[in-house]
């Protein structure tokens, strides 16, 4: 016998909903910027700023 859980494909406990933007669209940083533009945005500080580090950081440690 299969049970209610069974039939659920997502419960959405943990608050994400699929339909959400993600943290860096929601803080306006664009999808496909470049490095240059990541750099002047790490600039102006807050979670925009450390949200376009991480990025420009991930996209440097791939081209290597």
């Amino acid at each position: 016998m299969k049970s209610f859980i069974d039939f659920v494909d997502e419960n959405f406990k943990d608050g994400k909903n699929p339909q959400d933007k993600g943290d860096s669209a929601r803080h306006g940083i664009p999808k496909k910027a470049s490095l240059e533009t990541l750099d002047k945005i790490v600039k102006q500080g807050g979670r925009k700023g450390q949200l376009a580090h991480w990025q420009a950081n991930m996209r440097r440690g791939r081209k290597k």
